[in-house]
């Protein structure tokens, strides 16, 4: 869309996306093994700088751009049978490890131990649960909630999960995630609402 001032002096271009998140979930539905990634995006490339109310940068901020953020999922592992998927609310029991990329370390993962240690709080569980879409702030990457809706039992995904959905601009150095990191997560729906069976 094209707008223009009463004299036509000054012209500018402003550019509008709409975003279907049923044609996302659609597409998820639909993935088959080696079929390609389904692919979303969830922030735009651009200016992320922290601004005043006139456009100046913040004191002690500096300018800082983000590429585009998508969130991609490709099917690693077909179900064998799946008549009942994943939805919000859903107890999901998985496994999974988590790779940066950049690097090819492992990061993270539901049977991972980091320095010869298990990681606290998961008492050297080989799976995980978890609720989707109600999880605690911090407790999985936003990611998760995204990439694993529609999952079936048996399934294994690949989520390749954007800064803005991971670890940002901080990232998580002790854990040998470097900042604006894409992160890799490798995910086996074991278990859903306590069932292990394909439903």
């Amino acid at each position: 869309a094209k707008s223009s001032s009463m004299d036509d002096t000054t012209t500018a271009t402003i550019e509008f996306r709409f975003r279907d998140p049923a044609s996302f979930k659609s597409q998820l539905q639909k993935l088959e093994q080696g079929s390609g990634t389904v692919t979303t995006q969830i922030a735009p490339a651009g200016d992320t700088t922290q601004r005043n109310s006139d456009g100046s940068v913040r004191l002690g901020q500096s300018i800082t751009e983000q590429e585009d953020q998508r969130l991609s999922v490709s099917q690693l592992i077909p179900p064998k049978f799946c008549s009942r998927r994943a939805q919000v609310g859903d107890l999901l029991e998985i496994s999974y490890v988590g790779i940066v990329p950049q690097t090819g370390m492992i990061f993270d993962g539901s049977a991972v131990m980091i320095n010869g240690q298990a990681i606290p709080g998961r008492a050297n569980d080989v799976s995980l649960f978890f609720v989707l879409g109600k999880q605690p702030f911090g407790q999985f990457p936003p990611g998760f909630d995204v990439g694993l809706a529609d999952m079936c039992v048996g399934e294994r995904r690949r989520l390749l999960v954007p800064p803005v959905l991971a670890y940002g601009s901080t990232g998580l150095p002790r854990r040998g995630i470097p900042p604006n990191a894409t992160l890799q997560y490798d995910v086996t729906l074991v278990s859903l609402n306590g069932l292990a069976t394909p439903q």
